[in-house]
């Protein structure tokens, strides 16, 4: 059942410039849309509001979304468009984190579902188990584990009121997205219980290098997005 969430906002990550891909990863075209538009439509199928964190060029995040649209764009223009509206980075250089910050300062939700714009491989149903569990939770963080236990910030839900731990990370120079985890409260969904509602790890797969993107363009098509099928037997 398709369930869209009124208190949660969803945000796409692409203030990334993409050097060691030769271009803005938000750009990328995959299966005729790009990532941007990608994952622009999964966030809307979840939440109810969404929106772009990133640089304050807003032409690039235009162009990714139509061919047509204008070489200059402000982001006042871009969300009269698109009806998405663009924030740049508070924290001008300081990656990730300074975008989740920017969400959470902008953001008019308690819940925020943060995504990175390079992760093709996420799928709606899993987005809302991931909601679904930060609800239930009430943690401050909501963050999925990968098989090796990695986590993976750059898909996980934020509440608001982490604003300020996340505030003192930047402050004190502390860039790495999970740095400020111990200072708030935390719910992990690891991978074992992931797998047992069906979900599979490639669902965190990224890419940072043109030949990364080639191989996931070769074998995408074929790949079961999102989920698996549980046998009936």
């Amino acid at each position: 059942m398709r369930h869209r969430f009124f208190d949660v906002t969803g945000f796409v990550l692409a203030g990334g410039r993409g050097r060691r891909m030769g271009q803005p990863k938000h750009t990328l075209i995959l299966n005729g849309e790009t990532l941007l538009l990608r994952q622009l439509r999964l966030l809307r199928s979840v939440c109810r509001a969404v929106a772009v964190l990133g640089a304050s060029d807003a032409p690039t995040y235009a162009q990714a979304l139509t061919p047509e649209a204008p070489l200059r764009m402000t982001g006042e223009e871009f969300e009269m468009v698109f009806g998405v509206p663009v924030y740049p980075d508070e924290w001008l250089g300081r990656g990730p984190l300074a975008g989740i910050y920017t969400a959470l300062l902008h953001t008019r939700t308690e819940y925020n579902l943060i995504i990175g714009c390079d992760m093709p491989y996420l799928s709606a149903s899993f987005l809302r188990y991931l909601c679904l569990r930060a609800e239930a939770s009430q943690a401050d963080v909501t963050v999925p584990q990968s098989r090796d236990r990695r986590l993976q910030p750059l898909c996980a839900v934020y509440r608001r009121r982490a604003r300020s731990a996340v505030r003192s990370s930047l402050a004190q120079g502390q860039n790495k997205v999970s740095r400020f985890y111990p200072r708030v409260r935390c719910e992990i969904v690891g991978f074992q219980e992931m797998a047992q509602a069906g979900f599979q790890d490639y669902l965190f797969s990224n890419m940072n290098t043109p030949s990364d993107f080639e191989a996931l363009r070769r074998n995408y098509p074929g790949r079961i997005v999102g989920e698996t099928k549980k046998s009936n037997s």
